[in-house]
Protein backbone atom coordinates (compact mmCIF):
# COMPACT_ATOMS: atom_id res chain seq x y z
CA UNK A 1 0.00 0.00 0.00
CA UNK A 2 1.17 3.34 -0.84
CA UNK A 3 1.02 5.90 1.42
CA UNK A 4 2.37 9.79 1.02
CA UNK A 5 4.09 11.88 3.38
CA UNK A 6 3.76 16.04 2.84
CA UNK A 7 6.25 18.19 4.92
CA UNK A 8 5.51 21.66 4.90
CA UNK A 9 8.14 24.11 6.51
CA UNK A 10 6.68 27.53 7.28
CA UNK A 11 8.91 30.45 7.80
CA UNK A 12 7.27 33.43 7.81
CA UNK A 13 5.76 33.95 4.58
CA UNK A 14 7.89 31.06 2.70
CA UNK A 15 7.06 27.64 2.77
CA UNK A 16 8.77 24.82 1.53
CA UNK A 17 6.87 21.69 1.03
CA UNK A 18 8.30 17.85 0.71
CA UNK A 19 6.64 14.78 -0.28
CA UNK A 20 7.92 12.02 0.20
CA UNK A 21 6.23 8.31 -0.78
CA UNK A 22 6.45 5.25 0.84
CA UNK A 23 5.49 1.53 0.73
CA UNK A 24 3.58 0.19 3.60
CA UNK A 25 2.34 -3.14 4.60
CA UNK A 26 -1.62 -2.18 5.40
CA UNK A 27 -3.54 0.85 6.04
CA UNK A 28 -3.14 0.74 9.92
CA UNK A 29 0.73 0.72 9.71
CA UNK A 30 2.44 3.23 12.00
CA UNK A 31 4.75 5.33 9.64
CA UNK A 32 5.22 8.09 11.58
CA UNK A 33 6.45 5.69 14.32
CA UNK A 34 8.75 3.53 11.93
CA UNK A 35 10.55 6.22 10.47
CA UNK A 36 10.90 8.11 13.64
CA UNK A 37 12.85 4.29 14.60
CA UNK A 38 14.54 3.96 11.44
CA UNK A 39 16.22 7.51 12.07
CA UNK A 40 16.93 6.98 15.38
CA UNK A 41 18.86 4.01 13.96
CA UNK A 42 20.67 5.82 11.00
CA UNK A 43 21.55 8.35 14.32
CA UNK A 44 23.89 6.04 15.95
CA UNK A 45 25.57 5.32 12.93
CA UNK A 46 29.06 7.41 12.32
CA UNK A 47 27.49 8.69 8.83
CA UNK A 48 24.03 9.44 11.25
CA UNK A 49 25.54 11.19 14.23
CA UNK A 50 28.02 13.45 12.09
CA UNK A 51 24.62 14.77 10.62
CA UNK A 52 22.51 14.84 13.77
CA UNK A 53 25.51 16.75 15.67
CA UNK A 54 25.63 18.93 12.17
CA UNK A 55 22.23 19.65 12.73
CA UNK A 56 22.70 21.19 16.46
CA UNK A 57 20.90 17.66 17.66
CA UNK A 58 18.21 18.09 15.38
CA UNK A 59 17.07 15.69 12.40
CA UNK A 60 13.99 16.02 10.62
CA UNK A 61 11.66 14.62 7.66
CA UNK A 62 14.15 16.36 5.21
CA UNK A 63 17.31 14.48 7.56
CA UNK A 64 15.28 11.60 6.91
CA UNK A 65 14.97 12.19 2.85
CA UNK A 66 18.30 12.96 2.45
CA UNK A 67 20.48 10.88 4.70
CA UNK A 68 18.64 7.50 6.11
CA UNK A 69 19.71 4.28 3.92
CA UNK A 70 16.88 2.19 2.43
CA UNK A 71 17.91 -0.99 4.96
CA UNK A 72 16.92 1.22 8.04
CA UNK A 73 13.76 1.47 6.48
CA UNK A 74 12.99 -2.17 5.53
CA UNK A 75 14.18 -3.06 9.22
CA UNK A 76 10.98 -1.54 10.32
CA UNK A 77 8.40 -2.82 7.90
CA UNK A 78 8.56 0.02 4.98
CA UNK A 79 10.21 1.25 1.80
CA UNK A 80 11.11 4.45 0.93
CA UNK A 81 9.72 5.33 -2.70
CA UNK A 82 12.70 6.80 -3.91
CA UNK A 83 11.18 8.12 -7.06
CA UNK A 84 9.72 11.97 -7.74
CA UNK A 85 6.58 12.09 -6.47
CA UNK A 86 5.71 15.27 -8.13
CA UNK A 87 7.53 16.38 -11.11
CA UNK A 88 5.97 20.16 -11.75
CA UNK A 89 4.86 23.01 -9.43
CA UNK A 90 2.13 24.71 -9.72
CA UNK A 91 0.57 28.01 -8.19
CA UNK A 92 -2.97 26.91 -6.14
CA UNK A 93 -4.96 30.32 -7.58
CA UNK A 94 -3.04 29.56 -11.15
CA UNK A 95 -6.38 30.64 -13.24
CA UNK A 96 -7.09 27.32 -15.59
CA UNK A 97 -9.46 28.40 -17.80
CA UNK A 98 -9.05 31.10 -20.38
CA UNK A 99 -11.56 33.56 -19.78
CA UNK A 100 -12.42 34.35 -23.85
CA UNK A 101 -13.00 30.60 -24.05
CA UNK A 102 -15.98 30.57 -22.06
CA UNK A 103 -19.44 31.90 -23.83
CA UNK A 104 -21.57 34.60 -21.88
CA UNK A 105 -24.50 32.14 -19.74
CA UNK A 106 -27.08 33.91 -21.63
CA UNK A 107 -25.82 32.50 -25.07
CA UNK A 108 -25.14 28.90 -23.62
CA UNK A 109 -28.65 28.95 -22.05
CA UNK A 110 -27.23 28.49 -18.15
CA UNK A 111 -30.01 28.90 -15.87
CA UNK A 112 -29.46 30.37 -12.44
CA UNK A 113 -31.42 28.99 -9.83
CA UNK A 114 -34.42 30.83 -8.87
CA UNK A 115 -35.09 32.39 -5.59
Amino acid sequence: MLRTVVAIERDGLDVRVLSLQFDVPNAEFDLKDAVCKASTDYCKTPDGKRTYKYNCSYFNWADFAMSVPQEFCEKYGFKRIDTIVSDIEVDWDEQLVDDSQIEDDDEEGFDEEED
